[in-house]
């Protein structure tokens, strides 16, 4: 049995043993297998990445750049928006109104030269920064500034007596704020001259432009200096640095011709760099676009062909955000608009009198629109300036 036994086993033990090697053979065969399906997988990531990596990354740069125009777009809109956001609160009809009930908030005492009196009041400008009115007291040969909410003003320019000396005045008719270099630039008719003074300290006073009638004085966004001339009936330009004056509206005789001007008084030039005239002698406002040769009527009452006399007289002038225009008849004591290309006046505010009333103001000249859009009307007969407060309802 043993015999069989170990013949039995020996017969065996081959058998398993090529069993083991075999079993051994096919774990390496799928390891081997495994190590190549792994490498070619392997390969064909980084052939697809390779592929693939190109188009992800210009993707991504278009969508970067989309965001970035997106983001420029929303930027802009957004500062358009709050730019415009102000004045479109004021009016869903692009232009102002405003209330009734007025306040005083210069004069209103009296005729006189005192500090707490705004008599013949000629220009105005209402700095909303300093939250300070400026004006012009034609009498008194002085600017006269008021704090808002003040019972009285402070002498910031003249008030050394008539005369022509530099730390003097002479008639002023009309005040702006150059807020750059922090100056009042001030026409000084009775001298025939355009003045500066600083709003810091009052010394050291200018003389900018010379031998020159002016009657009104502004400046726009670029710190250029316009002045209405009644001796050439034209509007001139000063340009920082320079000393010489151009001629950008006028200048062709004294007429009533869309190329000619008739004793230019107040003026707007907005930003656009378009200059707004008020004609007083002919009772019309005209618009001279940046560089045109002639203007555009905006604000004219019609009259007869045959007749050039007015139907009324504009003293003030103010334009708004929207391009209306808004002019101060004086003659019949009310406040007009002309809104863009309309062939007719609107009356937005009448002074009114004891038979109809309230009575509002009795012989409105200069006019003003701050930032806000409030009104200021000054009125001379009365002696004071009021302030009308936009209606945003």
């Amino acid at each position: 049995m043993n015999d069989n036994f170990h013949s039995i086993s020996d017969k065996i033990t081959p058998t398993s043993t090529d069993q083991s090697r075999i079993s051994y053979i096919n774990i390496l065969k799928r390891k081997e297998f495994v190590w190549i399906t792994f490498g070619v997988i392997i390969i064909l990531l980084i052939v697809s990445i390779s592929i693939l990596l190109p188009f992800i990354m210009a993707k991504n740069k278009n969508i970067s750049q989309i965001t970035t125009i997106t983001t420029t777009i929303t930027t802009t809109m957004t500062t358009t928006t709050t730019e415009d956001l102000l004045f479109t609160s004021m009016s869903n009809n692009n232009y102002l109104k405003w209330k009734l009930d007025f306040s005083i908030v210069a004069g209103g005492n009296g005729y006189g030269t005192n500090l707490n009196q705004a008599s013949l009041t000629r220009g105005i400008y209402i700095d909303d920064d300093n939250q300070t009115i400026y004006i012009t007291q034609y009498n008194s040969d002085r600017i006269v500034g008021w704090k808002f909410g003040e019972k009285s003003g402070e002498v910031v320019a003249g008030g050394n007596k008539q005369g022509n000396k530099l730390n003097q005045l002479n008639n002023p008719s009309d005040v702006t704020v150059d807020k750059k270099n922090n100056l009042l630039i001030i026409c000084d008719q009775g001298n025939e001259r355009v003045v500066q003074w600083s709003r810091q300290k009052q010394i050291d006073p200018k003389i900018i432009i010379d031998e020159i009638k002016c009657n009104g004085v502004t400046i726009d966004i670029d710190g250029n200096i316009y002045v209405s001339e009644g001796e050439t009936h034209s509007v001139k330009r000063l340009k920082p640095g320079e000393t010489k004056v151009t001629t950008v509206a006028g200048e062709n005789g004294c007429g009533y011709n869309i190329n000619q001007l008739n004793n230019p008084a107040y003026i707007f030039v907005d930003e656009q760099y378009s200059i707004y005239v008020s004609d007083h002698e002919y009772g019309r406002v005209t618009k001279w676009i940046k560089n045109a040769k002639e203007g555009i009527i905006v604000a004219k009452e019609q009259t007869p062909e045959y007749s050039h006399s007015p139907t009324f007289y504009p003293c003030g002038m103010a334009v708004d955000h929207f391009g209306n225009v808004y002019v101060s008849d004086s003659h019949h004591r009310r406040i007009v608009r002309w809104s863009k290309e309309s062939k007719e006046c609107y009356i937005v505010m009448n002074g009114g009198n004891s038979e109809h009333p309230p009575i509002l103001f009795n012989t409105p000249e200069a006019i003003s629109l701050d930032g806000e859009g409030n009104l200021y009307i000054a009125d001379s007969q009365d002696n004071q300036i009021v302030k009308f407060d936009v209606d945003v309802n």
